[in-house]
Order: C-alpha cells, then structure tokens, then sequence
C-alpha cells in the first residue's frame, strides 16, 4: 500500500490504518474517473466542501491532516499546518492520491509510540473535536476511514448523476 510506510502494523491501531489506506485508495481510484475539466466546475451547494469534485477532494485531504492534528496537540506533539491545503489544491484530479498519501503518511508518523498504548492510555488522550462530539485516537480515526467511504460515494453518485 502506497498509502503507508509501513502496512500490515499489528494490533487496533495497525488495522485502522491499513483500512484507512483501503479507503484512500478506493477514494482515488474513483476520483481518477472523473474527467479533468470538470474536476474544478462548481455546482450549487451551501457547503463550500461539496460545490465540486475540486472541493470535496481538498476537504479530504485536509480532513485526514485535521485528524491527525487533533491527535497531535492530545499528544502535546508538534502540529505542521502548512500541509492545510488552498483552494486552487488539488490542481487534478490525478494530483489527489499523492496529497492523500501524504496525508495517511502524517497519520501513520502521528500514532509512533500509541501502537502498543493500552486502553487507559488511549483513552487518557480523548479531545472534543470542533464540531461537538468527544473522541480518542481510535475513535477518529474509524471517524477518518468512513469520511473517505462517504465521499466516495458522494463522487460515485455525482459521476453516475444520481445526486
């Protein structure tokens, strides 16, 4: 898996992040369908993340980093936002997979040292995330792998024009 430095990692954290890279990539191989001029075309939405393909691609990226932050400053680790994404990001569609294994790869360098972390430790790094509900490592990242399957879908839907 391109996604991951290192896949097939043993124990909860190992798996979530070889599903997340299954994810990603069925995420990409959908979002490489989509034709390059219509990749950026804006359609009518009141969630700025959703007016085109462009835009839901950028708000995954950026959502796989906002994860991995959240995670971080639990940790009281270091947290590199200059990997926020602007908005004329991603350029293609093609472009996606790398910024996204860019992306899982952060996540991957984020969880060094939770891998063999016991219950009481993982909950002990619990945070409430921006938009209301409280989460631990392990909660957000099963959060992660199904925002990536919600988006594919949303693009599957948009490609087949039943949306």
């Amino acid at each position: 898996m391109a996604f991951l430095d290192n896949p097939g990692v043993a124990g909860p954290f190992g798996a979530l992040m070889d599903e997340y890279a299954r994810a990603a990539e069925d995420l990409c191989r959908v979002v490489e369908t989509i034709p390059s001029d219509e990749f950026a075309k804006a359609r009518s939405s009141e969630d700025p993340d959703t007016v085109s393909y462009r835009s839901i691609c950028r708000h995954c990226v950026n959502a796989a980093y906002g994860y991995s932050f959240m995670i971080r400053e639990a940790r009281k680790r270091d947290i590199h936002r200059e990997h926020i994404l602007p908005e004329d990001e991603p350029a293609t569609p093609v472009d996606v997979r790398g910024l996204l294994e860019n992306a899982l790869k952060y996540g991957e360098e984020t969880l060094d040292g939770l891998y063999d972390a016991d219950d009481e430790t993982v909950l002990g790094l619990s945070f409430k995330a921006h938009w209301g509900p409280t989460y631990d490592p392990e909660m957000i990242l099963e959060h992660a792998i199904v925002h990536l399957l919600r988006h594919r879908r949303q693009i599957e839907r948009w490609l087949a024009g039943t949306a």
